[in-house]
C-alpha cells in the first residue's frame, strides 16, 4: 500500500492514491466507499492501514436533535458535571449542540418543577416561587420609588 496515503476524516477515512492525487476515496466505517465500488481498491487500503496499526476513526454520533444533520465529537463541551459528551454538528456548529442542551434543560424544569418537593405536611417550594437577586433589586428600588423609604437610613 505504498501508493496509498489514508488520514482520517471525521468518521471517515480519506484514501488518495499517489499515482493520481486528483482520485480521493472517502471510505466510512461500514467498508462503503465514496466511489460507489463494491470492492473498491480504497476499502482493502484502509483494512491494511489499521492492520498495521493506523488510528481508528471516531464512531458517528446520533444525529443532531436540532436539524438531523452530521455530528461529530467535541471533547471541549463534554459535561463535567452532567456527563454528556460534547459534540458539534456539521451544518450548525456549537450553536445546535447548546440549543440542544437549552431544550434538555427546559424539559427538565418542566418536568420537575420543585427545588424541594412537597410532603406530608409541607406545600414545597417550586422554582418560580424564587426570586432572582435582580427581581428583588427591583423590588426594592419600585418600593423606594413609590414610598420614599430607604433601609440603608
Amino acid at each position: 500500500m505504498a501508493n496509498t496515503s489514508v488520514s482520517l476524516e471525521g468518521p471517515a477515512y480519506r484514501v488518495i492514491f499517489k499515482l493520481d492525487p486528483e482520485e480521493k476515496h472517502l471510505v466510512q466505517k461500514n467498508r462503503t466507499c465514496s466511489c460507489g465500488e463494491k470492492d473498491c481498491f480504497a476499502t482493502k487500503a484502509v483494512e491494511t492501514y489499521l492492520r498495521e496499526g493506523g488510528k481508528r476513526a471516531p464512531d458517528l454520533l446520533p444525529p443532531c436533535p436540532i436539524c438531523g444533520g452530521s455530528t461529530v465529537k467535541n471533547s471541549k463541551w463534554d459535561g463535567k458535571y452532567t456527563k454528556e459528551l460534547g459534540w458539534l454538528c456539521l451544518n450548525g456548529g456549537l450553536s445546535h449542540f447548546l440549543q440542544a442542551k437549552r431544550l434538555r434543560i427546559q424539559e427538565n424544569i418542566a418536568k420537575n418543577p420543585y427545588i424541594l418537593p412537597p410532603a406530608e405536611d409541607y406545600a414545597g417550594v417550586k422554582r418560580e416561587d424564587i426570586l432572582t437577586w435582580q427581581q428583588c433589586l427591583e423590588i426594592g428600588q419600585r418600593i423606594f420609588q413609590e414610598t420614599g423609604y430607604n433601609p440603608a437610613m
